[in-house]
């Protein structure tokens, strides 16, 4: 234990700053931030003098074909839980296995198919003979987890008596006492409604408090490897399996022969219920040829390669079927789609689906899916107007928070047109008229039929353009002409005395 004050102000502010950094800009975590030294000052205060109790908790549930249910704490309950994994990681880490993964440093879901597939290498001599791999779960995880002997565990090896308070504090909070229902989706039923979409099974409500950890809490994920590190340590000296990785609940076990897999599932399930409280899914896994391939973390792995799975690839597309429906429209007779490039917030925001995309390709990059990846933009033409790709990398072409930092007319041009390519052509307004300078000139010449003047303007000689009132005449044009258009709009603010022009609409020709 690094010091004797759990709850020095020092690393309060670390887990505090830590907390802003990973969480996004919430009503009460910009409450907090507004006086923070004090809210933090009085924080510490409440874990000294033992007066500290947990706050409300923002409870939804999740979309999807398995809704789940979660509860969302306060955020200066975060900065709780931050401070108390904190002191906990130092005393369960050295304990913790090598294979096991999740919310670990450097334990992610890369890291635990990387080592399965060194595992698979290793049991098959590198393909050259037969083995067989065993697949389990447990049913309900995280809604089944006792209280009162995930303490027991933990009291073995923690003894700072403040340690052991603020764990049995957070550990026995009940956050169906104390929430407020926040449906994501339109029509959801609260809880202890007859629609209620979770299964009793699988929810907090209506188990008195003796199961169950809310999922949403960084504790939550730290406690189910401390739970489950029992099992971890049985199957690892009891069973001495040497071939076994697990990431939370989900387990795959290695061998050379069926008959040993079948033994240890036996052993396992016996395990869990007698010393966890916990069950195996219903669903009984049998062993099964490694040569079929193992389905783990979002792949498909062999000893040699791993493909996406295909509930992976389906998600994506969901993402980009959703952006369709809210984002793009048929316009001009439906000669072109139009996409509204300004919205910030929700399924038709560029910037967002900029981050999935971006957040999909460090996913795929990493096994075989180049091909499903050159498919999916050649199945969706429209993504090649929004975005620049280079490989996995994905760059908007109308970056707006580049336009923002601009502080003269030259520098948003630039941000405007840089990435905007041979076939589209950006209509800048410059007071009444509609301007193009640099390559874009040479376009708008050939394209729309403009004449070319003398205007020496931003470091730019030459200039072609029209008057603004114009914009839907030689829109059509640029269209029929198979060129796509992007819309700018003078926004009412300056930046530095320059009016800020900010991408408004993208019109993209049919075919």
């Amino acid at each position: 234990m690094r010091g004797e004050d759990l709850y020095s102000f020092r690393e309060l502010w670390r887990q505090y700053r830590s907390c802003r950094r990973n969480k996004r800009n919430t009503a009460n975590a910009l409450a907090f931030e507004v006086n923070a030294e004090a809210n933090l000052l009085a924080l510490q205060s409440q874990l000294r003098d033992h007066s500290y109790r947990p706050g409300r908790s923002i409870c939804f549930v999740t979309k999807g074909g398995k809704p789940r249910e979660v509860f969302a704490a306060d955020f200066r309950d975060r900065i709780v839980h931050h401070l108390l994994v904190w002191h906990l990681e130092q005393v369960f880490e050295p304990r913790f296995i090598h294979d096991s993964y999740a919310c670990r440093r450097g334990k992610g879901t890369l890291a635990a198919s990387d080592r399965l597939t060194q595992f698979l290498g290793r049991v098959t001599a590198n393909g050259r003979r037969p083995a067989w791999a065993l697949k389990l779960d447990v049913a309900s995880f995280f809604p089944s987890i006792d209280k009162e002997t995930l303490f027991r565990i933990i009291a073995r090896h923690v003894h700072h008596p403040e340690l052991l308070w603020l764990t049995h504090t957070v550990l026995f909070h009940d956050p169906t006492t104390n929430y407020t229902f926040q449906p994501r989706k339109r029509g959801v039923p609260p809880p202890f409604d007859g629609g209620y979409p979770v299964p009793p099974r699988k929810s907090l409500f209506g188990n008195g408090n003796a199961r169950g950890l809310p999922i949403g809490n960084l504790t939550s994920q730290f406690w189910g490897n401390v739970y489950l590190n029992e099992l971890d340590q049985f199957v690892k000296r009891i069973l001495l399996c040497r071939y076994y990785v697990r990431y939370v609940d989900d387990m795959v076990f290695l061998a050379a022969s069926p008959a040993q897999l079948i033994q240890w599932r036996a052993a396992v399930e016996v395990f869990l219920r007698e010393k966890l409280k916990l069950e195996l899914r219903p669903e009984v896994a049998e062993p099964f040829g490694v040569e079929r391939g193992i389905d783990f973390v979002g792949w498909k792995t062999w000893w040699n390669r791993r493909l996406p799975r295909r509930l992976a690839l389906g998600n994506l597309r969901g993402r980009l079927r959703a952006f369709e429906q809210a984002a793009i429209r048929s316009g001009l007779h439906g000669r072109a789609q139009r996409i509204a490039l300004e919205r910030r917030a929700g399924a038709g925001s560029v910037g967002r689906l900029q981050t999935v995309l971006a957040s999909y390709a460090g996913h795929l990059q990493h096994g075989a899916a180049w091909r499903e990846w050159v498919v999916l933009w050649r199945d969706h033409p429209w993504l090649e107007s929004l975005f620049e790709v280079n490989g996995w990398a994905v760059v908007a072409r109308f970056s707006a928070a580049l336009i923002v930092r601009a502080r003269r007319f030259r520098e948003q041009y630039c941000a405007l047109v840089r990435r905007a390519g041979n076939g589209c052509l950006v209509f800048c307004p410059v007071g009444r008229f509609v301007e193009f300078r640099g390559a874009q000139r040479v376009l708008a010449e050939r394209t729309l039929e403009l004449r070319t003047t003398y205007c020496a303007r931003a470091g730019f000689a030459l200039v072609a353009g029209f008057p603004a009132h114009l914009v839907a005449c030689y829109r059509w044009r640029a269209i029929l002409k198979g060129y796509a258009v992007v819309e700018v709009r003078e926004a009412l603010e300056d930046v530095a005395g320059c009016r800020l022009r900010v991408p408004g609409t993208l019109w993209r020709p049919m075919g």
